[in-house]
């Protein structure tokens, strides 16, 4: 008999404040024949993290206790969807060796000390080259101390298939992006061209930098289908009418994009078992519809 439990039938799986070897965690999930959902949290004396399943679908990370050059490893996961970091204290080093379907993604923040996905590498969330990309992510979730449009722009480069982005600043978190290149209009956006539909920005203030990104992509996202401002503070006719000017929604690229101005309505976590949404980052952001394409 093996040295860890064997589960054939269960689908979901949370695993809290435990402390366990990297052999016993990997025998455990391959005997998880049938599992769909795994969320991890609070994880102790692990070191290294490897993930290995020939089933998972949706794999949450919470709070794990992994220093700056401790790693957590997608190792190989063929039927691997969406890929959640449910905490901000997911720090260290995160490699995706084999995810061939991964979808969704994130958030992502520049407290992760290195991602690597496949040969795509960031470190502190920017990308060490633009020459490499992945084309399966289509929902993919960023949050910085400050709205930045050359840093956004460089991420959303490497993902020419993305359809959905959920931006989020917050001053508390550590501001880096010093070595951030600049965007250069001869290096076309390949997802603005007939992938990019959504665009929420979270924490939304109405400064500067707000509208110069908001308006980047209004300007030249040619299939966009909506953009969320989900805003703190009062909103009124005059604040949004005003705001409408300065994004120049009039000479959108996408005459269909509808413009919406919400009051944030907080976060609500993310749900990693719960498969029946398509978006979860829709619901934690409080912008969830039904199924959104």
């Amino acid at each position: 008999m093996p040295p860890w439990p064997c589960f054939p039938f269960l689908k979901q799986l949370t695993l809290r404040f435990v402390s366990i070897s990297e052999d016993v965690f990997l025998g455990m999930l391959s005997s998880c024949h049938a599992l769909e959902s795994l969320y991890i949290c609070k994880f102790y004396d692990v070191g290294c993290l490897r993930v290995s399943s020939p089933s998972l679908r949706s794999l949450g990370i919470g709070r794990l206790y992994l220093e700056k050059e401790e790693e957590l490893i997608i190792e190989d996961t063929p039927f691997l969807e969406r890929l959640l970091l449910c905490s901000r204290e997911v720090k260290g080093v995160i490699r995706i060796i084999r995810a061939p379907k991964l979808e969704i993604f994130g958030p992502l923040w520049c407290c992760i000390s290195r991602i690597e996905i496949e040969s795509l590498v960031f470190q502190e969330l920017i990308p060490a080259s633009l020459s490499h990309s992945i084309c399966t992510v289509k929902v993919l979730a960023l949050e910085y101390s400050a709205p930045c449009l050359n840093v956004v722009l460089d991420v959303i480069m490497c993902f020419p298939f993305l359809e959905k982005l959920y931006v989020t600043w917050d001053k508390f978190l550590k501001p880096g992006m010093k070595s951030v290149r600049r965007y250069d209009p001869l290096n076309p956006i390949r997802c603005f061209q007939s992938h990019f539909k959504i665009l929420v920005l979270n924490s939304y203030a109405g400064g500067e930098q707000d509208v110069d990104l908001a308006r980047f992509f209004i300007l030249n996202a040619k299939v966009l289908k909506a953009i969320t401002f989900l805003v703190k503070g009062v909103i009124d006719k005059v604040w949004v009418d005003d705001h409408c000017r300065l994004l120049e929604v009039e000479t959108r690229a996408s005459r269909d994009a509808k413009i919406e101005f919400r009051r944030e309505s907080g976060y609500r976590g993310l749900n990693a078992h719960d498969l029946s949404i398509d978006d979860p980052f829709s619901v934690s952001y409080g912008v969830y519809r039904g199924n959104i394409v």
